[in-house]
């Protein structure tokens, strides 16, 4: 089954890029990324640096029950997550930070993986506020609001109910509650909860400014509603399965966003190539130097994660 699913995310990927790539100028491709300004590149690439830096920070207000998690850890464990999901399939470094956190802290995978449910949780609701509020604003198509305001249904749907079920469970003994408990400990305080999702509010919206500066690169000066249907856009796209680092749907989800904002594919496409490949390398490069300062064998780590998947999958769900 693994093996079919990977097989049809390679096929997404394939197809994502052959869309990215159809009907493009190479001529004029290559003369914008010419003109790209390598220093707005880089201050684009040290905020988005900073954006998963301060991921690290809310990672551990999470866990915050888990008090041997400090907090150069769950930074550490944001950034080797997402080197994990850069160069494995199945975005298997969600998994690799459940591990990661049971080998070094004891902290029990039910927790970790209710943690990266949360987690997500406060990012879907951000990232869909974003579409909702940019999608309003430019008058996109009526069924794609429709979608979206369905999705923030949704995820607050979903939070409502674990909040009940901290209210009527998260009293009771047994391991599996405890655990459960643990792992979405910062929603029994409504204070932490409404911190954590402006808190979530913040980061997006830190990462939203790497994006003002990569499309500054280009020349384009967007606005920051224009920057939010973007971000909102591509994030919504990669929740597709693909290729390890969203190969190709990464491309054409900037392509797509961008189209609405009446900029060239020309001008896109390439920008899009780059901002992907200064993220792939910002973020690997701050997770090898963490994964060094932890003692930590990336090789003998990702072994150890391919072999302890099924387990994960098999404990937390």
């Amino acid at each position: 089954m693994k093996k079919l699913t990977f097989f049809a995310s390679l096929i997404i990927s394939a197809l994502a890029l052959y869309l990215a790539f159809s009907n493009l100028n190479l001529k004029e491709a290559f003369a914008y990324m010419k003109r790209m300004n390598p220093w707005d590149l880089l201050a684009g690439s040290l905020i988005f640096v900073i954006s998963f830096l301060l991921r690290g920070i809310r990672w551990k207000l999470i866990l915050k029950k888990s008090s041997g998690i400090s907090l150069p850890l769950a930074t550490a464990n944001i950034f080797i997550g997402q080197f994990g999901n850069n160069i494995l399939p199945w975005r298997m470094g969600d998994v690799w930070r459940t591990i990661m956190l049971k080998r070094m802290v004891d902290l029990p995978l039910v927790s970790g993986g209710v943690g990266l449910g949360v987690e997500r949780l406060y990012d879907g609701i951000v990232i869909v506020t974003m579409g909702i509020v940019a999608s309003s604003y430019y008058a996109i198509h009526t069924r794609m609001l429709k979608t979206l305001y369905t999705l923030l249904g949704v995820l607050i749907g979903v939070f409502v109910i674990l909040l009940l079920f901290l209210r009527i469970f998260g009293h009771r003994e047994g391991r599996f509650i405890q655990n459960l408990s643990r792992g979405i400990d910062s929603l029994k305080n409504p204070r932490d909860f409404l911190f954590l999702l402006a808190f979530s509010f913040f980061i997006w919206t830190v990462e939203s400014v790497s994006f003002y500066y990569f499309f500054l690169a280009a020349g384009f000066s967007l606005r920051i509603l224009e920057i939010f249907l973007v971000v909102a856009i591509l994030n919504l796209v990669l929740l597709l399965p693909a290729a390890p680092a969203s190969l190709g749907t990464f491309e054409y989800a900037i392509v797509f966003a961008t189209k609405l904002l009446s900029i060239p594919k020309e001008a896109s496409l390439p920008l899009a190539l780059v901002i992907h490949f200064l993220r792939f390398l910002s973020i690997n490069v701050v997770a090898v130097l963490f994964a060094f300062l932890l003692g930590l064998s990336l090789k003998r780590e990702i072994k150890e994660v391919e072999k302890e998947a099924d387990k994960v999958e098999a404990e937390v769900l």
